[in-house]
C-alpha cells in the first residue's frame, strides 16, 4: 500500500544511507554508536542517554517511528498476518525527513511542500499528491514564519496538516502543531488520561 515516496533527508551522514535526497524512501534506521555519542567534534554528540555510572553517552538502537505509525496508519488488513491499519483503504506516501539524531527543519518543510504537491527545487514533481501529511514529530519552541508559510501553501492546495503536540513531559505543544491550520494531537492512555510525555496547550485538537 506504499506509493513512491522520497527521502527528504539533505545530509548524508544524518540520512544514514550513503548519499543526500534520492527517490529511495526506504528507512536504513536511525541509530547511534557509543562513539559517535562520545565525539565532541563528531555530528552526533550528545544523541545517546547519559550514563551516570561512566559519564559517558550510550548508543541508541533504531527507533523504527516512521515505519511504525505507517503500519498504525494503513497496515493490509483482511490477510490474517499481523496487525490492521484503521484506515483499509488508504495508501502511504512514505517521505523521509529525521535521520540520526533528528533532522532540519528546512528538509522537514521541503517534504511538507513535496508530499503536498507542491514545487521543490531539485525534486523531481510528486504524481500522487498528499491529502493528509502526518507529522509524528514535533520541535521545541513557537511556530516560525517558515513554517506558517508552508502550512498555509499546504492547506491552500487541499492537504491536512496533522502533527503530534510532542513529548517533552507536558511542556507547551511544540512546532508545527502549534501552528494555525495544523491539527495538533496529544497521546492518551488506555484510562483516558493524558500520557505522561505528551505535551498540552490550546492548540490541541484532538488526543
Amino acid at each position: 500500500k506504499l506509493l513512491p515516496g522520497y527521502d527528504m533527508i539533505s545530509n548524508a551522514a544524518l540520512a544514514n544511507d550513503g548519499d543526500g535526497r534520492d527517490a529511495d524512501a526506504s528507512d536504513p534506521g536511525d541509530w547511534t554508536t557509543a562513539t559517535e555519542a562520545n565525539d565532541p567534534n563528531g555530528l552526533f554528540y550528545q544523541c545517546g542517554s547519559l550514563d551516570p555510572a561512566t559519564n559517558r553517552y550510550t548508543g541508541e538502537q533504531s527507533s523504527w517511528h516512521g515505519t511504525q505509525v505507517a503500519g498504525i496508519i494503513a497496515a493490509i488488513t483482511d490477510n490474517g498476518i499481523g496487525m490492521a491499519g484503521v484506515g483499509p483503504n488508504l495508501r502511504v506516501l512514505p517521505v523521509r525527513v529525521l535521520g540520526k539524531c533528528g533532522g532540519y527543519d528546512s528538509d522537514i518543510i521541503a517534504a511538507m511542500r513535496w508530499a503536498a504537491g507542491l514545487v521543490v527545487q531539485g525534486v523531481p514533481p510528486n504524481l500522487n499528491r498528499a491529502r493528509v501529511i502526518n507529522m509524528s514529530l514535533s520541535g521545541g519552541g513557537g511556530c516560525t514564519s517558515a513554517y506558517r508559510d508552508v502550512v498555509a501553501e499546504v492547506n491552500a492546495a487541499g492537504t491536512v496538516v496533522v502533527a503530534a503536540a510532542g513529548n517533552s513531559e507536558g511542556h507547551a505543544a511544540g512546532a508545527p502543531a502549534n501552528c494555525d491550520g495544523v491539527i495538533a494531537v496529544a497521546a492518551l492512555r488506555h484510562a483516558g488520561t493524558k500520557v505522561g510525555f505528551s505535551d498540552l496547550g490550546p492548540e490541541i485538537a484532538i488526543s
